[in-house]
């Protein structure tokens, strides 16, 4: 999926340094055709976009530390919550991109895994937090167009 490379596997990221500046807008674009799997994706995109905003802040509050400490409990429940409804969905509907969709979820699970790691031994850092950042963003774009959108066709029925 070209994300192998950065500190969390941000890969190719194409906007560079002006990715913390640039929030992530849903549009139709990023619809799956399920509409509980496209209120997920634009809560994670809220919940990014938040502590985007946050990250950009030069002296963030006690209520903006305890945020990040939210964002990093709900993105885990996230993960185990959205990614297992949306594997048992495209199964459900035979979805051809279910196989490349149970990776990439793995994958982003490992990357949070090392961001926890990381984070434990060196404690609370900006740069880690920011890195983590950059790499949900560049993931969730390239993730959701890529692989989740190819779950709307499968909502279809049959033409006769």
């Amino acid at each position: 999926m070209g994300f192998d490379s950065g500190l969390y596997g941000a890969g190719d990221v194409s906007r560079g340094s002006d990715q913390l500046n640039t929030m992530l807008i849903w549009t139709e674009e990023f619809a799956t055709g399920s509409p509980t799997i496209d209120a997920q994706h634009r809560q994670l995109i809220n919940h990014v976009n938040e502590l985007d905003r946050l990250l950009n802040k030069t002296n963030p509050s006690r209520e903006d530390i305890e945020f990040i400490i939210q964002f990093l409990e709900f993105l885990e429940d996230y993960m185990d919550s959205h990614f297992s409804y949306e594997e048992q969905c495209m199964e459900n509907y035979r979805c051809p991109a279910h196989g490349k969709n149970k990776q990439a979820h793995e994958s982003f699970k490992q990357m949070f895994r090392r961001y926890k790691t990381d984070s434990n031994r060196e404690g609370f850092q900006m740069k880690l937090l920011t890195e983590l950042n950059t790499t949900m963003r560049a993931w969730i774009q390239d993730h959701i167009l890529r692989i989740d959108t190819q779950l709307k066709p499968c909502f279809k029925p049959p033409k006769s």
